[in-house]
C-alpha cells in the first residue's frame, strides 16, 4: 500500500470508531449509569430527561433540587442513579467533559 492508501485507510477507521462510540457509550459506564443529553427540566415534579448517548431514547430521572441545579438544557451529563420502585433516582449528576477525565 502507498500513503495515499494507508491515509484513506486512517481516515475510514476514525470516521467509524466516532459513529460507532455512542452506540455502546451506556453500558460501557457500568452499572446504574447513563450518558446524554438534558433535553428537558422539570422543577414541580423535580425531575429531568435526557437523551440517552446509547439508544437515543428519552429517559427520566428524578432529583433533589440541588442536583437540579447543577443541570443546563442541552448539555451532556453523566447520571449515577439508583432505582426507587418504578423511578429512577438520580444520585449523582457529572458534566461529561469532567467524567470523561477521570
Amino acid at each position: 500500500m502507498n500513503k495515499l492508501q494507508y491515509l484513506i485507510l486512517g481516515v475510514i477507521v476514525i470516521v467509524a470508531s466516532a459513529i460507532s462510540l455512542p452506540s455502546w457509550a451506556c453500558e460501557a459506564l457500568g452499572p446504574n449509569r447513563h450518558l446524554g443529553v438534558v433535553t428537558k427540566m422539570d422543577p414541580t415534579t423535580h425531575s429531568f430527561t435526557i437523551k440517552d448517548a446509547q439508544r437515543s431514547k428519552p429517559i427520566t430521572f428524578t432529583a433533589p433540587k440541588e442536583l437540579l441545579d447543577r443541570l443546563q438544557l442541552e448539555q451532556e451529563f453523566l447520571v449515577t442513579f439508583r432505582m426507587e420502585g418504578q423511578q429512577m433516582q438520580a444520585v449523582a449528576i457529572v458534566p461529561f467533559s469532567r467524567a470523561e477525565a477521570k
